[in-house]
């Protein structure tokens, strides 16, 4: 399974009260379930960048 696909399981599992909490601290910026989710979802860099540092590659 790709590591987007993991990653969006998990997030799709996961209850909308804890999708909005904050997260990830990415480059000083922390982020939300949310904003990761969206980052993946459009496969930008940075969504590369935080699938790899969350351990999804």
């Amino acid at each position: 399974m790709k590591p987007k696909t993991r990653f969006l399981k998990m997030y799709f599992k996961l209850p909308e009260k804890a999708r909005r909490e904050l997260v990830y601290d990415f480059a000083n910026h922390p982020m939300s379930l949310n904003v990761c989710s969206l980052e993946i979802r459009d496969d930008t860099p940075s969504g590369k960048k935080i699938l790899k540092e969350l351990g999804y590659e």
